[in-house]
């Protein structure tokens, strides 16, 4: 009985530290607050992948700016909850030299879009149809934040908004 309870209040607590609102985490960077640069996760795998209007569009193009990557899914509540707040960021990060791309992970360009005329956003869509990117990122579960320097060096995977971005994209 005693195992089951503290089973019980281990993922309590658990669930509700992931309850933490999106907004507690979106912090403006103190820029008082230097530091050093994190090391790198590895060279992120470039890819080509279709945007809402068909056309191609390679990560590679990105190269010389940071890009945060938004893997993402229309079922994902989380995932709905967080745009508005992301969509609004956005504005500050393409004022950085920072790119943010929304990848959304094995479904169709026509739910995609009926996805889109409810929740309208001001940042590029790209899909995933056969979910061979999110394979190479090694992306379990939506969503998945990946941020990357402007060299292409991954700094920081999680399933959370990167809320000290500028920190991993040192120059």
């Amino acid at each position: 009985m005693k195992k089951i309870f503290l089973s019980l209040l281990l993922v309590s607590l658990v669930f509700m530290n992931c309850l933490c609102s999106f907004a507690d985490v979106i912090k403006p960077k103190n820029t008082e607050d230097a530091c050093e640069c994190p090391p790198s996760l590895g060279k992120a795998p470039d890819f080509q992948l279709k945007d809402l209007d068909g056309k191609e569009v390679k990560l590679s193009d990105f190269r010389g700016k940071g890009v945060i990557l938004f893997f993402w899914a229309s079922w994902c509540v989380r995932c709905k909850d967080h745009l508005p707040e992301i969509n609004q960021i956005y504005g500050m990060l393409k004022d950085k030299n920072i790119e943010l791309l929304a990848i959304d992970v094995g479904e169709t360009a026509k739910k995609v879009k009926r996805f889109m005329k409810k929740n309208p956003i001001d940042f590029p869509v790209l899909l995933d149809v056969s979910q061979s990117v999110s394979q190479s990122y090694v992306v379990v579960g939506v969503p998945t934040f990946i941020v990357m320097d402007k060299d292409g060096y991954l700094k920081f995977q999680n399933h959370f908004w990167p809320y000290d971005y500028e920190k991993y994209l040192c120059e």
